[in-house]
């Protein structure tokens, strides 16, 4: 997996990152930083369709009653 994730880096960045000579100082700084960004936003985006979902329900348990 972590062959997987460094060889998608490694395409999109134009480095090997496999190599520890050729990684920028800052790299698994901003690695993590954009990683996070988007788990981040994966589970917000999920909440919030929860959130709504919930609201949903309510709404129409509301109109029935």
């Amino acid at each position: 997996m972590l062959d997987f994730v460094l060889s998608i880096f490694s395409a999109v960045l134009g480095m090997n990152m496999k190599d520890p000579h050729d990684i920028p100082f800052a790299m698994p700084l901003l690695m993590a930083a954009v990683t996070g960004f988007v788990i981040g936003f994966t589970f917000l985006s999920l909440i919030g369709n929860e959130n709504r979902e919930d609201k949903e329900n309510q709404q129409t348990d509301s109109d029935e009653a």
